[in-house]
């Protein structure tokens, strides 16, 4: 009897993380058509994620990038390369070290984190804004949660491939 109750558990557990996922990946994706037609930009996903990575930073080398995005150096080079073309990056030498080439944002780089400030305040006002306060604060700490047992999980999958 046991293991049809851990069974029907089982199945409850899965039908409500599949629906909360795909609840997740609904939401999310009309947020993000909705963000890229307010941003009106003509960047690659690489292209910002790479960005992101520097603005969280304010500078990286090329190398800590690669290591980031998993990627080549070279390929890292060739995005940044359009990218500073582009006024959205600029590189440098470092001078402690004149072999590494550090990158952080440039003018147009600059203006774009400011917009995406100015459109996610905008889509906090119209949609965020409309729950309670207790409710996204409950919906943060539960977030944290479910995030921190994934890390823990894949950290200890690590641990133990290794």
């Amino acid at each position: 009897m046991v293991s049809k109750i851990d069974n029907q558990n089982e199945n409850e557990l899965f039908n409500l993380v599949t629906e909360i996922n795909e609840i997740t990946y609904s939401m999310n994706a009309r947020l993000m058509k909705e963000h890229q037609s307010l941003v009106n930009e003509d960047l690659s996903t690489k292209q910002i994620i790479l960005m992101d990575l520097v603005k969280k930073e304010s500078q990286l080398s090329i190398s800590q990038l690669a290591e980031s995005m998993n990627v080549t150096s070279s390929a890292v080079s060739q995005i940044v390369s359009k990218l500073e073309r582009e006024k959205y990056l600029l590189r440098t030498i470092n001078p402690n070290n004149r072999r590494e080439i550090i990158v952080q944002l440039d003018e147009r780089g600059c203006h774009y984190y400011a917009k995406e400030e100015e459109i996610n305040k905008e889509i906090v006002n119209r949609f965020y804004s409309r729950m309670k306060m207790e409710d996204l604060i409950q919906l943060r700490d539960i977030l944290v949660k479910l995030n921190h047992v994934v890390e823990e999980e894949l950290s200890r999958q690590e641990i133990k491939g290794k």
